[in-house]
């Protein structure tokens, strides 16, 4: 699930910031730049909130990030690992037990005394492999177990602060300001630039403009990826609008969706992430032919969708501080 933001959390703490914008400022000819984008440019007419809040009120809106659904591949196969390793471990325990529970009960041996000895190094397989398993593998897992459900951007348009609710080993809690927000959209992309895009939110390290959940300044750069992939421009630039007019004009200016996001892990919900076939295709016939497909692999989608599934029982979902929760709630606008 958290496998890109991981990658792209762990490289921005490797490099050098300085070094990287200047490199990139030489490789990008003039021509090809794309002016900034900030807060108070509008890129649409339509507004578009696509299916992706949490939660909505006037004070704040709680919206998804790109990889909610990318759940139990790393599960399935990682975690299958080490279930296997786990179990064949326990079995070899429970049979040598038994044959040594045996002696104690004077009952015939059934195997001699080199025999007993020796059949202590084969657990030491499991139990090496185990170890192995722990020390480089098992940390992989946290990026879709044992972590978080979800990862949260929550846009308060009181305390004029976008908060990004993530595990410490992808960045934490962190609060940024909105009025220096750098949006990566171009307003002039193409239909199809815009397919499986997202919003793409990014501050700069001059700005000073990122903070901890405390409050206090961080020295660094941040970006964030908002929102469910889209399926094209029109659709992106219209969900960045909404969040833009929520933001900058109120409530009343991007309504509420008629449906929010469900927080509780049913497991139909997993199931239907895993599937990715769009209702829409059954309005057009020359897309029937994925339908067929999808069914020749139920199998391996219904599999999918258990490690979906039981990757969001091993999570916690996840809390803002309360000093964010309760930020600007009780403050009046003036």
């Amino acid at each position: 699930m958290y496998l890109f933001e991981w990658l792209m959390f762990d490289g921005r703490e490797k490099v050098d910031y300085d070094a990287l914008a200047k490199e990139t400022d030489r490789q990008i000819k003039e021509s090809e730049k794309i002016p900034p984008i900030g807060v108070t440019q509008s890129v649409s007419r339509a507004i578009r909130h696509n299916d992706s809040l949490y939660a909505y009120n006037s004070t704040y809106m709680d919206v998804r990030t790109p990889s909610d659904e990318k759940r139990g591949v790393i599960t399935f196969l990682i975690g299958g690992v080490g279930a296997s390793l786990t179990t064949m471990l326990i079995g070899l325990l429970y049979y040598i037990g038994g044959e040594y529970l045996a002696l104690l009960m004077d009952s015939p041996p059934s195997l001699n005394i080199i025999e007993y000895l020796l059949m202590w190094i084969i657990p030491a397989i499991p139990i090496v492999s185990l170890y192995l398993y722990f020390k480089y593998v098992f940390s992989y897992l946290r990026l879709e177990i044992f972590t978080a459900r979800r990862l949260i951007v929550r846009f308060n348009r009181i305390t004029r602060k976008v908060y990004l609710l993530r595990p410490k080993h992808l960045g934490g809690v962190v609060a940024l300001d909105w009025d220096k927000t750098d949006v990566c959209i171009n307003p002039n992309m193409s239909e199809l630039d815009g397919t499986g895009g997202f919003v793409l939110l990014g501050w700069e390290k001059e700005y000073h403009a990122v903070s901890d959940a405390d409050g206090n300044p961080k020295d660094d750069f941040e970006m964030t990826l908002v929102g469910k992939p889209t399926r094209n421009a029109a659709e992106l630039l219209a969900f960045w609008e909404y969040i833009r007019r929520y933001m900058e004009d109120g409530p009343e200016a991007a309504p509420a969706p008629e449906r929010l996001l469900p927080r509780f892990p049913w497991p139909w919900h997993s199931l239907s992430a895993v599937w990715r076939l769009d209702t829409g295709f059954i309005k057009t016939p020359a897309l029937w032919i994925f339908i067929p497909i999808h069914l020749l692999l139920l199998p391996l989608i219904l599999i999918h969708a258990c490690a979906h599934w039981v990757s969001l029982l091993l999570c916690y979902e996840p809390r803002f501080p309360r000093s964010i929760a309760n930020a600007g709630i009780h403050r009046k606008e003036k």
